[in-house]
Protein backbone atom coordinates (compact mmCIF):
# COMPACT_ATOMS: atom_id res chain seq x y z
CA UNK A 1 0.00 0.00 0.00
CA UNK A 2 0.88 3.97 -0.18
CA UNK A 3 2.64 5.32 2.17
CA UNK A 4 4.13 8.89 3.28
CA UNK A 5 7.49 7.76 4.23
CA UNK A 6 8.42 5.11 1.92
CA UNK A 7 8.14 4.91 -1.81
CA UNK A 8 7.57 1.84 -3.93
CA UNK A 9 10.06 -1.17 -4.72
CA UNK A 10 13.08 0.32 -6.93
CA UNK A 11 16.80 -0.63 -6.12
CA UNK A 12 19.34 0.50 -8.25
CA UNK A 13 22.54 -1.82 -8.99
CA UNK A 14 25.94 -0.27 -9.78
CA UNK A 15 28.44 -2.33 -11.40
CA UNK A 16 31.72 -0.73 -12.67
CA UNK A 17 30.13 1.85 -15.44
CA UNK A 18 26.62 -0.02 -15.36
CA UNK A 19 23.64 1.35 -14.00
CA UNK A 20 21.05 -0.76 -13.08
CA UNK A 21 17.27 -0.80 -12.18
CA UNK A 22 16.13 -3.76 -10.65
CA UNK A 23 11.92 -3.34 -9.91
CA UNK A 24 10.49 0.37 -11.28
CA UNK A 25 7.85 0.60 -8.57
CA UNK A 26 5.88 4.10 -8.65
CA UNK A 27 8.29 6.87 -8.02
CA UNK A 28 11.34 5.50 -9.76
CA UNK A 29 12.60 8.77 -11.50
CA UNK A 30 12.14 10.99 -8.39
CA UNK A 31 14.11 8.38 -6.28
CA UNK A 32 16.75 8.27 -8.94
CA UNK A 33 16.74 12.25 -8.85
CA UNK A 34 17.18 12.10 -5.23
CA UNK A 35 20.05 9.82 -5.20
CA UNK A 36 21.57 12.46 -7.53
CA UNK A 37 21.75 10.16 -10.81
CA UNK A 38 20.57 11.38 -14.37
CA UNK A 39 18.77 8.68 -15.71
CA UNK A 40 20.33 8.93 -19.21
CA UNK A 41 23.18 6.31 -17.19
CA UNK A 42 20.08 3.69 -17.30
CA UNK A 43 20.38 0.87 -19.70
CA UNK A 44 18.85 -1.84 -18.07
CA UNK A 45 16.41 -2.96 -16.14
CA UNK A 46 15.35 -6.15 -14.44
CA UNK A 47 11.29 -6.77 -13.37
CA UNK A 48 11.57 -9.36 -11.02
CA UNK A 49 7.55 -9.93 -11.74
CA UNK A 50 4.55 -8.06 -13.18
CA UNK A 51 2.84 -6.62 -9.62
CA UNK A 52 2.38 -3.13 -10.31
CA UNK A 53 4.26 -2.05 -6.92
CA UNK A 54 7.35 -3.22 -8.84
CA UNK A 55 6.38 -2.34 -12.31
CA UNK A 56 4.57 0.51 -12.15
CA UNK A 57 7.13 3.24 -12.69
CA UNK A 58 8.69 1.50 -15.74
CA UNK A 59 6.26 3.77 -18.08
CA UNK A 60 7.98 6.68 -16.92
CA UNK A 61 11.73 5.58 -17.45
CA UNK A 62 10.40 4.52 -21.20
CA UNK A 63 8.70 7.85 -21.50
CA UNK A 64 10.83 10.41 -19.75
CA UNK A 65 14.06 8.50 -21.55
CA UNK A 66 12.23 9.08 -25.38
CA UNK A 67 10.94 12.83 -24.23
CA UNK A 68 14.49 13.21 -23.20
CA UNK A 69 15.67 11.91 -26.48
CA UNK A 70 19.18 9.92 -24.46
CA UNK A 71 20.90 8.04 -25.86
CA UNK A 72 21.21 4.10 -26.45
CA UNK A 73 18.78 1.21 -26.34
CA UNK A 74 16.95 0.10 -22.57
CA UNK A 75 16.69 -3.42 -22.26
CA UNK A 76 14.04 -4.45 -20.08
CA UNK A 77 14.59 -7.83 -18.49
CA UNK A 78 11.84 -9.44 -16.99
CA UNK A 79 9.28 -12.45 -16.75
CA UNK A 80 6.63 -13.82 -19.73
CA UNK A 81 4.71 -10.86 -20.15
CA UNK A 82 7.24 -7.60 -19.63
CA UNK A 83 7.07 -7.76 -23.84
CA UNK A 84 3.42 -7.15 -23.78
CA UNK A 85 3.55 -4.38 -20.73
CA UNK A 86 6.43 -2.53 -23.12
CA UNK A 87 4.68 -3.18 -25.60
CA UNK A 88 1.48 -1.28 -23.77
CA UNK A 89 3.49 1.37 -22.57
CA UNK A 90 4.64 2.50 -26.17
CA UNK A 91 1.12 2.31 -27.33
CA UNK A 92 0.21 4.55 -24.23
CA UNK A 93 2.58 6.80 -25.23
CA UNK A 94 1.51 7.40 -28.94
CA UNK A 95 -0.81 10.32 -28.40
CA UNK A 96 1.83 12.19 -27.16
CA UNK A 97 3.98 11.74 -30.39
CA UNK A 98 1.06 13.77 -32.59
CA UNK A 99 1.01 16.59 -30.21
CA UNK A 100 4.15 17.85 -31.27
CA UNK A 101 7.16 17.92 -28.59
CA UNK A 102 9.59 17.91 -32.02
CA UNK A 103 10.42 14.17 -30.86
CA UNK A 104 9.14 12.43 -34.04
CA UNK A 105 7.80 9.10 -34.27
CA UNK A 106 7.98 6.93 -31.10
CA UNK A 107 10.83 4.14 -30.98
CA UNK A 108 10.03 1.10 -32.57
CA UNK A 109 10.70 -2.07 -30.71
CA UNK A 110 12.89 -4.10 -30.63
CA UNK A 111 15.05 -2.66 -33.29
CA UNK A 112 14.74 1.00 -31.66
CA UNK A 113 15.55 2.67 -28.37
CA UNK A 114 13.36 0.07 -25.92
CA UNK A 115 13.83 -3.92 -26.26
CA UNK A 116 12.50 -6.15 -24.08
CA UNK A 117 14.03 -9.65 -23.48
CA UNK A 118 11.67 -12.49 -21.50
CA UNK A 119 13.18 -14.82 -18.67
CA UNK A 120 12.31 -17.94 -17.19
CA UNK A 121 13.62 -19.95 -13.91
CA UNK A 122 17.77 -21.22 -14.53
CA UNK A 123 18.93 -18.80 -17.20
CA UNK A 124 22.31 -17.30 -16.83
CA UNK A 125 23.07 -13.67 -18.50
CA UNK A 126 26.16 -12.04 -19.24
CA UNK A 127 26.06 -8.10 -18.93
CA UNK A 128 29.37 -7.54 -20.25
CA UNK A 129 32.25 -5.96 -17.87
CA UNK A 130 32.62 -9.21 -16.17
CA UNK A 131 28.49 -9.12 -14.78
CA UNK A 132 25.95 -11.80 -15.31
CA UNK A 133 22.81 -12.93 -13.93
CA UNK A 134 21.18 -16.03 -12.91
CA UNK A 135 17.78 -16.22 -12.93
CA UNK A 136 15.43 -19.16 -10.27
CA UNK A 137 11.46 -19.26 -10.42
CA UNK A 138 10.39 -18.27 -6.88
CA UNK A 139 6.91 -19.39 -5.40
CA UNK A 140 5.27 -15.88 -5.11
CA UNK A 141 2.63 -17.09 -7.55
CA UNK A 142 2.64 -20.94 -6.23
CA UNK A 143 -0.78 -22.16 -5.19
CA UNK A 144 -0.62 -24.95 -2.82
CA UNK A 145 2.99 -26.18 -3.47
CA UNK A 146 1.91 -25.62 -7.10
CA UNK A 147 3.91 -23.46 -9.04
CA UNK A 148 1.23 -20.98 -11.88
CA UNK A 149 2.47 -22.17 -15.18
CA UNK A 150 0.85 -18.55 -16.29
CA UNK A 151 2.92 -16.62 -14.20
CA UNK A 152 6.25 -16.14 -13.24
CA UNK A 153 8.01 -14.28 -10.02
CA UNK A 154 12.07 -14.55 -10.90
CA UNK A 155 14.71 -14.13 -7.97
CA UNK A 156 18.05 -12.67 -9.33
CA UNK A 157 22.05 -12.89 -8.52
CA UNK A 158 23.94 -10.47 -9.66
CA UNK A 159 27.68 -11.46 -10.00
CA UNK A 160 31.27 -10.21 -10.55
CA UNK A 161 33.63 -12.90 -10.24
CA UNK A 162 33.45 -14.43 -6.93
CA UNK A 163 31.07 -11.71 -5.23
CA UNK A 164 27.72 -11.75 -6.14
CA UNK A 165 24.02 -9.74 -4.75
CA UNK A 166 20.91 -12.56 -4.51
CA UNK A 167 17.97 -10.20 -4.79
CA UNK A 168 14.78 -12.09 -3.97
CA UNK A 169 12.00 -9.87 -5.36
CA UNK A 170 8.57 -11.38 -4.02
CA UNK A 171 9.01 -14.94 -2.82
CA UNK A 172 7.57 -17.37 -0.46
CA UNK A 173 9.40 -19.88 1.53
CA UNK A 174 11.64 -21.34 -2.13
CA UNK A 175 14.44 -23.38 -2.41
CA UNK A 176 15.23 -22.00 -5.41
CA UNK A 177 15.67 -19.30 -3.74
CA UNK A 178 18.36 -20.86 -1.23
CA UNK A 179 19.86 -22.45 -4.51
CA UNK A 180 20.21 -19.32 -5.50
CA UNK A 181 21.37 -17.26 -2.86
CA UNK A 182 24.38 -20.22 -1.83
CA UNK A 183 27.06 -18.71 -0.44
CA UNK A 184 26.12 -14.89 -1.66
CA UNK A 185 27.95 -11.88 -0.70
CA UNK A 186 24.49 -9.92 0.17
CA UNK A 187 20.95 -11.16 -0.15
CA UNK A 188 18.47 -8.53 -0.34
CA UNK A 189 15.31 -9.55 0.91
CA UNK A 190 11.58 -9.03 1.01
CA UNK A 191 9.92 -9.27 4.55
CA UNK A 192 6.72 -9.42 5.89
CA UNK A 193 5.13 -8.88 9.87
CA UNK A 194 2.31 -11.21 9.39
CA UNK A 195 1.16 -10.90 12.86
CA UNK A 196 0.80 -6.74 12.37
CA UNK A 197 -0.54 -7.08 9.18
CA UNK A 198 -3.36 -9.61 10.07
CA UNK A 199 -3.98 -7.25 12.63
CA UNK A 200 -4.38 -4.10 10.73
CA UNK A 201 -6.50 -5.43 8.05
CA UNK A 202 -8.84 -7.47 11.24
CA UNK A 203 -8.93 -3.72 12.09
CA UNK A 204 -9.93 -2.65 9.04
CA UNK A 205 -12.02 -4.69 7.74
CA UNK A 206 -14.14 -5.44 10.41
CA UNK A 207 -16.70 -6.54 7.82
CA UNK A 208 -14.54 -9.60 6.72
CA UNK A 209 -15.61 -13.66 7.30
CA UNK A 210 -13.18 -15.75 9.32
CA UNK A 211 -12.87 -17.42 6.12
CA UNK A 212 -11.56 -14.35 4.27
CA UNK A 213 -9.40 -13.65 7.00
CA UNK A 214 -7.80 -17.55 6.56
CA UNK A 215 -7.77 -17.29 3.14
CA UNK A 216 -5.60 -13.94 3.38
CA UNK A 217 -3.31 -15.32 6.38
CA UNK A 218 -2.29 -18.39 3.76
CA UNK A 219 -1.88 -16.18 1.00
CA UNK A 220 0.66 -13.75 2.73
CA UNK A 221 2.57 -16.39 4.65
CA UNK A 222 3.08 -18.68 2.15
CA UNK A 223 3.68 -15.98 -0.68
CA UNK A 224 5.76 -13.45 1.29
CA UNK A 225 8.78 -14.04 3.86
CA UNK A 226 8.30 -14.33 7.65
CA UNK A 227 11.42 -12.87 9.08
CA UNK A 228 11.80 -16.79 10.34
CA UNK A 229 11.93 -18.07 6.86
CA UNK A 230 14.63 -15.24 5.54
CA UNK A 231 16.53 -16.52 8.75
CA UNK A 232 16.23 -20.05 7.07
CA UNK A 233 17.63 -19.21 4.16
CA UNK A 234 20.44 -16.91 4.56
CA UNK A 235 21.96 -19.69 7.64
CA UNK A 236 20.81 -22.65 4.77
CA UNK A 237 22.28 -20.67 2.13
CA UNK A 238 25.59 -19.30 4.41
CA UNK A 239 25.27 -15.97 3.31
CA UNK A 240 27.68 -13.27 4.53
CA UNK A 241 24.63 -10.41 4.68
CA UNK A 242 21.29 -9.93 4.69
CA UNK A 243 19.85 -6.83 3.72
CA UNK A 244 15.42 -6.34 4.61
CA UNK A 245 14.01 -4.07 2.03
CA UNK A 246 9.89 -3.96 0.69
CA UNK A 247 8.14 -4.24 3.84
CA UNK A 248 4.93 -5.49 3.82
CA UNK A 249 4.98 -3.96 7.56
CA UNK A 250 2.06 -1.14 8.53
CA UNK A 251 3.11 1.74 10.27
CA UNK A 252 5.84 2.24 11.55
CA UNK A 253 9.45 0.26 10.49
CA UNK A 254 10.86 0.33 14.68
CA UNK A 255 7.89 -0.99 16.11
CA UNK A 256 8.61 -4.27 14.20
CA UNK A 257 12.63 -4.33 13.63
CA UNK A 258 13.61 -5.69 17.24
CA UNK A 259 10.84 -8.70 16.36
CA UNK A 260 12.20 -8.89 12.63
CA UNK A 261 15.84 -8.89 13.91
CA UNK A 262 15.01 -11.33 16.35
CA UNK A 263 13.24 -13.79 14.76
CA UNK A 264 15.90 -13.92 11.83
CA UNK A 265 19.12 -14.56 14.61
CA UNK A 266 17.35 -17.83 15.66
CA UNK A 267 18.54 -19.63 11.94
CA UNK A 268 21.45 -16.43 10.84
CA UNK A 269 24.32 -15.11 13.04
CA UNK A 270 25.49 -12.95 10.59
CA UNK A 271 24.94 -9.28 9.56
CA UNK A 272 21.55 -7.82 8.98
CA UNK A 273 20.89 -4.67 7.99
CA UNK A 274 17.09 -3.01 7.47
CA UNK A 275 17.21 -0.60 4.66
CA UNK A 276 15.62 2.63 4.42
CA UNK A 277 14.51 4.48 1.34
CA UNK A 278 17.97 5.64 -0.54
CA UNK A 279 20.02 3.42 1.80
CA UNK A 280 23.08 2.28 0.24
CA UNK A 281 25.21 -0.91 0.50
CA UNK A 282 28.51 -1.59 -0.71
CA UNK A 283 30.18 -5.03 -1.13
CA UNK A 284 33.67 -3.20 -1.01
CA UNK A 285 36.54 -4.08 -2.93
CA UNK A 286 37.40 -7.48 -3.82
Amino acid sequence: MPTADRAEPSNLLLAGDQSILVDTGDGTVNQLARAGLDMRSIQTIFISHLHLDHSGGLAAVIGLRWMNQFPGQLIVYGPPGIKEVVDGILASMAPSGRIGFGLGALPPTPSGSVRAVELRGGQRIALGDGLSVSTAANSHFDHDGKADTANVSLSFRFSIGERSITYTGDTGPSDAVASLSAGTDMLVSEVIDLERLLKEIRQRRIDASAEMLTSMQKHLSTHHLLATDIGKIAAQAKVKRVVLTHYAIPGSLSESEPSLRGDIAKSYAGSLDLARDLSSFDLGCP
